[in-house]
């Protein structure tokens, strides 16, 4: 089911980290997309940049990293619990 989007992308991508749980940027984009279904900003790219921002910032950690089967390397993140008191302070 597609859903408006009322927040801005980089708060919905941080948010997907709120129960502890560590994602890459496939999976994030998996469960914000529905959410931006006419952004064409909203893409596995964009998203990977967010990550890249948030773990800048320390909102995200690097929990560690993989090789997926084309051969990339794909990194997962965890909220750091700078991240998470910031986010309960967005809410």
């Amino acid at each position: 089911m597609n859903m408006p989007a009322n927040k801005p992308l980089k708060l919905m991508v941080a948010e997907m980290f709120g129960n502890g749980e560590p994602l890459d940027a496939k999976g994030v984009h998996e469960l914000v997309a529905s959410h931006y279904p006419d952004e064409s900003y909203c893409s596995p790219q964009m998203i990977q940049e967010l990550l890249l921002s948030l773990r800048a910032v320390g909102i995200l950690h690097e929990e560690g990293s993989y090789v997926d089967d084309k051969g990339e390397l794909v990194s997962v993140y965890r909220i750091s619990e700078y991240g998470l008191d910031k986010l309960h302070k967005a809410q």
